[in-house]
């Protein structure tokens, strides 16, 4: 039997959780081979994503999580390939059922006006909109959340549609308006749906890289050396050079007199290895 304990936030909504069964060795060993990208290393993202599905008790081979690969820019600007758990709305929903309080969905399109900014105005325009409402029997009020097409459209370079959302965009935005209502109304945290960042679910269940994204497009050996030549150019401007190597930046060079130049350039001094480092990763 597959036994669930249910963790409660401050405000007691519950969310079911993996218990004492989820999947066997076996299992996850399957798991291993046949959902993740080919080729992956058995290593910590590995692990993470494999965690993160037993403590939703989420099961990839039901497809109610996905193991993406996917590129994504951190906040220094630096990009990286990653591999991702996404949850699809089916798997939001078996959370759901599992709390034992999901009384009902309901999920609806339109066409209405949203405040859109241009050229530093806001301005009231007409979008399609999704519009979910999610029930709990122990609340008297339904969970409600609203998406606009124009904030979830995933885009080319040329700023049209993706594939997904040029063919199904009345889908696609049912599906994230959805999966974030399910979310709201079970407290459900760190977890996001395909449709949300460019992925897309067929009929099949199986899950299609947009690679017409502009994200999915990147070349991240690429965008990163261009991150370095920008710190390489300023170093340059100080009579220094630098190396690149594990997401650090290491200045080359003779610094003495510099100390106040390479602070503002946010580099810092490591006096264990004598040298200056700035991290971009």
């Amino acid at each position: 039997m597959n036994k669930q304990m249910t963790v409660r936030n401050g405000n007691g909504n519950g969310v079911a959780v993996a218990g004492e069964r989820w999947l066997n060795d076996q299992e996850i060993e399957f798991v291993k081979k046949q959902f993740f990208p080919p080729n992956t290393k058995d290593n910590m993202e590995v692990q993470y994503c494999l965690e993160v599905a037993k403590q939703f008790n989420l099961n990839p081979i039901t497809k109610q999580i996905y193991f993406v690969p996917r590129k994504a820019q951190d906040d220094n600007g630096v990009w990286h390939e990653k591999i991702e758990p996404l949850v699809g709305r089916d798997g939001f929903l078996a959370i759901a059922h599992r709390t034992g309080a999901f009384g009902g969905i309901e999920t609806i399109s339109t066409i209405k006006e949203v405040p859109i900014r241009e050229n530093g105005q806001w301005k009231m325009k007409k979008d399609l909109v999704g519009i979910c409402k999610v029930w709990r029997t122990d609340s008297e009020m339904p969970f409600i959340v609203e998406v606009a097409y124009g904030e979830y459209v995933q885009t080319k370079k040329d700023g049209e549609p993706t594939k997904f959302w040029s063919s199904k965009p009345d889908t696609m935005i049912k599906k994230v308006a959805e999966s974030q209502a399910l979310r709201k109304a079970f407290n459900i945290s760190g977890l996001y749906s395909p449709e949300e960042v460019g992925v897309g679910i067929d009929d099949r269940g199986n899950v299609t890289i947009d690679v017409e994204t502009v994200d999915a497009s990147i070349d991240v050996q690429a965008e990163n050396q261009k991150l370095v030549e920008q710190e390489m150019a300023a170093l340059n401007q100080l009579g220094l050079t630098c190396e690149f190597k594990d997401g650090y930046v290491k200045v080359v060079g003779k610094t003495y007199g510099k100390t106040e130049q390479l602070k503002t350039l946010g580099y810092s001094y490591s006096s264990n290895k004598q040298i200056w480092v700035k991290k971009l990763s």
